[in-house]
């Protein structure tokens, strides 16, 4: 019985001994690296190192709940066929909502060069009642649109900046306030544009940029002929200054006006060059409360009168004024002037709650030149606001803001029922609840 026991034991140990030589002859295969995501400090907060790569990327974005108040006000206007219409008030909406999300992507790789950029920010909007052009102007309910829209799509590299993003040429921008009115914008701010741009920079804050600009987002039509064309893009230039004490910019632009009209002899109107000119500046006022701000700004267009935040049109409630970059007058294009101001304070009260106030004044000019014929008169616009944000926990704003605005054509307007009307006015309201990430 030992005896088998023990050829049974020597038996085991020999098997698990040549299974041990057997094991010890195959290739042996080391676990692949696990790719850890790691934080990227050197480009600011929030960036981390695509796995693989030298890249470092940042994603953010923003969900915006808004809704307006805005008391509508019957009008007269005229047909297609230039008659008279009457447009109710009680037609049209006097709330309006408004969603709003934005995905944007950041993407910073160090060159020798310096920083190589690249941008992108998506906003996807679904408006309805008043937002749909202050509830469509007396025609009744308009459904609701969902828009889809690239804000910004740019790369900056080596001074270059070549893509869609904010003008080179606007300084406030709406900063503080939540819209920029029914009728106009406070100041400058034309959005995004296509830009090829570059940008030096002289230390101590300091930095001048020359580019090029698309002028169709600026540009406005001429009284008595078709826009033709563009042979050249707007030319866009700033210096500009950062420091601990805030921000000062001297901004200009010239853009073509040229037109597919001809002279009274069939000969080609010769081409005009519009230009505008705006000086900003911001104080920074930690001695009021730490994140206090002033912003001053002034412009002042000639036959680029798009520069002061104007549309085509500005009416309301019957009243119209029509902003032109020009007209064409005895075979030659005369240019609009326009002008404008506009100021903003931001104070905290509380490191959670804030408030702005804003105005701005705008007034375009055509007495000095001859648009006889056209029906162009003079006009001024007043817009003032003030918005409260309270900011319960970070990154998350609850708001609410009041904005009057006043429209002043020169002269009265006569409606068919034989009232008439020298200015009107609007009273605005809006929530906001807005969380960024």
């Amino acid at each position: 019985m030992k005896l088998a026991k023990s050829l049974l034991l020597g038996s085991v140990a020999g098997l698990a001994a040549a299974a041990g030589a057997q094991a010890a002859d195959l290739p042996m295969r080391k676990a692949a690296p696990v790719e850890y995501v790691r934080v990227c400090s050197v480009h600011g907060a929030g960036f981390f190192y695509i796995p693989g790569s030298d890249t470092c990327i940042k994603i953010g974005g923003r969900v915006r709940a808004e809704y307006r108040y805005l008391e509508p006000t019957s009008s007269w206007g005229v047909d297609a066929a230039g008659g008279p219409v009457f447009n109710p008030g009680r037609a049209s909406d006097a709330t309006g909502f408004r969603a709003r999300g934005r995905i944007n992507v950041d993407a910073r790789t160090a060159t020798e060069w310096g920083t190589l950029r690249a941008f992108i920010q998506v906003d996807v909007t679904a408006n309805t009642g008043n937002y749909l052009g202050a509830g469509r102007n007396g025609f009744g309910p308009g459904g609701d649109t969902t828009d889809v829209i690239l804000d910004k799509a740019y790369i900056q590299w080596a001074g270059i900046t070549a893509g869609r993003i904010s003008s080179f040429f606007d300084f406030y921008a709406s900063a503080l306030n939540f819209g920029s009115g029914y009728m106009a914008s406070l100041g400058s701010d034309n959005g995004s544009v296509n830009v090829l741009a570059y940008t030096a920079t002289f230390g101590n804050g300091f930095s001048a940029t020359i580019g090029f600009e698309d002028r169709s987002a600026v540009v406005r039509p001429l009284v008595g002929g078709t826009l033709a064309g563009q042979r050249m893009p707007s030319i866009v230039g700033n210096i500009r200054v950062d420091q601990g004490w805030g921000s000062a910019q001297l901004s200009g632009v010239v853009q073509q006006l040229n037109t597919v009209a001809l002279d009274a002899l069939g000969g080609r109107i010769d081409t005009e060059y519009g230009y505008a000119i705006q000086a900003g500046v911001k104080f920074n006022l930690p001695m009021l409360a730490a994140g206090d701000a002033l912003w001053l700004q002034a412009a002042y267009a000639d036959g680029a009168v798009g520069r002061l935040g104007l549309g085509t049109t500005t009416s309301f409630a019957g009243l119209t004024g029509v902003a032109v970059d020009g007209a064409i007058v005895n075979g030659s294009i005369k240019r609009t002037k326009g002008w404008g101001v506009t100021a903003a304070l931001l104070h905290y009260w509380t490191p959670s709650v804030r408030q702005a106030v804003f105005g701005n004044y705008t007034a375009v000019d055509y007495s000095a030149q001859v648009f006889n014929g056209y029906g162009l008169n003079d006009f001024k616009l007043w817009t003032v606001g003030t918005n409260v944000i309270w900011s319960p926990v970070k990154a998350f704003d609850i708001g609410v803001e009041v904005l009057y605005q006043k429209l002043d054509p020169k002269g009265r307007v006569v409606f068919p029922t034989g009232v008439s009307r020298s200015s009107t006015d609007i009273w605005e309201a809006r929530i906001r609840f807005q969380r960024d990430f």
